[in-house]
């Protein structure tokens, strides 16, 4: 599960790439670069005859709960709620059956399902994220400088209302949503290109076309990203919005919801997280949210079946059972309450080893799914301090230098972590990754006490107190506080076996441990002294290297280098000339149509990275624990990814999983 909170819910500039093994459309198509027209493909997996309908004259087939809808006239015929021609999803194991609920589990009580019930972007991601797919668009063009990409959309789509998706969709989404300043203050960043903003024409009713002033050789990646979904149901939301609506009936709806503004009351109506009224194309809609739990119930309006004519989905609902922690949450895996569920019942190897020790009790299995960030976390020192003598001490390369060598990496991968991660490494991308850079990985990993010591002593760092610390150039004890979030014990965990060594070299180190949301406002407001935070993406990084660079003002090492990046200058501060170097060959990069050259230009990035150290790691991540009820079927067992940057669990088309008897 994923607590949306914690992520932007306007900037979703992050994707990723990683290896695939697709369950997908038949008879979709993707683009074969610059200048192609994309051709129609097929990516299956091997499917199987079974599973129970209700067969409609018209050959397609769906739930018995909607039949008897059809029966009794609340609902038209499947072949007047399907497209002409809908996408067919191959089960990843064989046909299913309808019916059943699937319970899982949530930590809050608005928590986002996106990932499991609701990945339905113009393109999408294969399994693992690395192949992109048509999905709402049954095809698409790119011209040969990567500035024009044409959306060819499926036509007869309809929303959970019955009212067809369009092209006039998508323009309310552009035009009257992302670039209305009331909703959206910032622009999203991936509809950018060189700083200016995309123009958006449509073509027709079902075609649409966005145009870029400089190359944008992201964009389709980006457009697959979950939650860039470039469309909203404008025959719904327009009664909400200002533009639209009459005056007095919009402010009586206002009133009514309990809201100050319009803004309020559009935003928590377009809100696919939140919202129980929008309509939506996913597989399933919301339907109750309160504190103990929520409920999404069937689409019937679902525009993919199965190759044997099937609607999907096979599931009727979906149920998420709050769960105050993690050890409730594996209580009710334990007791056989939770079909699927993934985060909630834990993600580390403790975590696995506890939940495969109950597996038969609990009536599931435990499925270890790859998770593609670049390290257990992100260490670093602020470079930014206010106070002007550790800003010195922070900013010298040998003191970041000497304690990662003061830091035992196979320790902590083999005590906090359980021997599951690969390797130690610090924060750079993946081995898998076109862009990884072995000396960005893998310096100064080493622990090694008189390396570490040695290079505090040339800093001149050599006179200590009675306890051994290290004196500051200015005659005070060298004291550092690690700041961190209370709530993932695994880097508390961490922090204080770093501390110990840290002392053990000069440098008197605490550990505190804080609320999360403090502890993010800390860190913009550059407060903290040194802190972890996650590591961000550890494959496709160049659309996420918030974690390598500094390109944003929560950037963890150097908030005010990153806020002077994303004000282009008017706020912040200037960063040294070789950080002002790596983000001119970052903005280089982002104009860069062909693979070789962005990795040319990230490489150079990646050198200054490896010589200087300005931010360090741990190990890679050890799998996540899923737990799968022995229940749901057609669940793949591997060849997906949970990260954000693959798709996590909805490349797996969950629309095909299914309940056994």
């Amino acid at each position: 599960m994923y607590n949306r909170k914690f992520i932007s819910r306007r900037e979703f500039m992050r994707l990723s790439a990683f290896t695939a093994v697709g369950v997908t459309a038949a008879a979709c198509a993707q683009s074969s670069g610059p200048g192609a027209a994309a051709q129609p493909t097929a990516e299956t997996q091997t499917a199987a005859s079974g599973g129970e309908a209700a067969a409609s004259s018209g050959g397609y087939k769906e739930a018995p709960m909607l039949a008897d809808l059809v029966q009794q006239g609340k609902l038209p015929p499947v072949e007047e709620r399907l497209p002409p021609e809908p996408v067919v999803i191959e089960p990843y194991e064989s046909a299913g059956q309808y019916g059943g609920t699937w319970h899982g589990v949530i930590r809050t009580a608005n928590e986002s399902l996106y990932g499991e019930l609701s990945y339905e972007p113009m393109l999408r991601y294969a399994m693992g994220g690395q192949e992109i797919l048509p999905n709402v668009a049954e095809r698409w063009e790119e011209d040969d400088e990567a500035k024009v990409f044409t959306f060819y959309m499926r036509q007869g789509i309809k929303w959970s209302d019955g009212q067809p998706l369009t092209a006039d969709d998508v323009v309310f989404w552009f035009e009257d949503m992302v670039s209305n300043e009331e909703l959206f203050p910032a622009f999203p960043v991936w509809l950018t290109a060189g700083g200016e903003r995309c123009t958006l024409e449509k073509v027709d009713d079902y075609t649409v076309r966005f145009v870029f002033n400089t190359p944008a050789p992201f964009f389709i990646r980006q457009i697959a990203y979950p939650w860039n979904e470039a469309y909203r149901p404008r025959h719904f939301l327009e009664q909400f919005h200002v533009n639209y609506a009459d005056e007095a009936e919009l402010n009586q709806k206002i009133a009514d919801g309990g809201y100050e503004t319009w803004v309020q009351l559009f935003l928590a109506k377009e809100d696919w997280d939140v919202s129980l009224d929008v309509p939506v194309i996913f597989g399933w809609i919301n339907e109750t949210l309160d504190t103990n739990q929520r409920t999404a119930v069937r689409n019937p309006y679902y525009w993919k079946v199965d190759p044997e004519g099937n609607q999907l989905p096979y599931i009727d609902r979906h149920v998420g059972r709050m769960a105050s922690d993690t050890s409730v949450a594996q209580l009710m895996a334990f007791s056989g309450e939770v079909d699927y569920t993934s985060f909630a019942v834990g993600q580390f190897p403790r975590d696995t080893m506890t939940l495969k020790r109950s597996e038969e009790q609990g009536n599931y299995h435990v499925i270890p799914v790859p998770i593609s960030e670049p390290n257990v976390f992100i260490l670093a020192f602020n470079l930014n301090h206010k106070d002007p003598v550790l800003r010195e001490v922070f900013n010298d390369r040998r003191f970041r230098i000497g304690l990662s060598y003061a830091i035992n990496r196979e320790e902590i991968r083999n005590l906090i972590y359980l021997d599951q991660p690969k390797e130690s490494r610090q924060v750079a991308p993946l081995p898998e990754s076109p862009y990884y850079h072995e000396a960005a990985a893998k310096n100064y990993t080493e622990y090694d006490v008189d390396q570490a010591n040695a290079m505090l002593d040339d800093m001149g760092l050599t006179e200590r107190d009675a306890n051994g610390i290290r004196l500051r150039p200015d005659g005070a004890p060298l004291a550092v506080t690690l700041e961190v979030m209370g709530d993932r014990d695994d880097f508390v965990d961490a922090l204080e076996l770093i501390a110990g060594w840290w002392k053990a070299v000069g440098v008197d180190t605490s550990v505190k441990a804080q609320e999360r949301t403090l502890y993010q406002t800390r860190i913009s407001g550059g407060e903290i002294d040194a802190g972890v935070y996650f590591s961000g993406a550890g494959l496709f990084v160049p659309l996420a290297p918030d974690r390598m660079i500094p390109i944003k003002a929560n950037c963890l090492w150097a908030p005010a280098w990153g806020l002077w990046y994303a004000t282009r200058g008017e706020s912040g501060e200037e960063p040294p000339a070789e950080v002002k170097q790596q983000l001119e060959w970052y903005d280089e990069m982002l104009l860069t149509p062909t693979l070789e050259g962005q990795q040319a230009l990230w490489n150079q990035i990646m050198d200054v990275n490896a010589e200087n150290l300005y931010h360090m790691g741990i190990c890679d991540r050890a799998a996540v624990p899923c737990t799968v009820s022995n229940r749901m079927r057609n669940v793949p067992e591997t060849g997906w990814d949970i990260a954000w940057e693959a798709g996590t669990v909805s490349t797996t088309n969950t629309c095909q999983w299914y309940m056994s008897a």
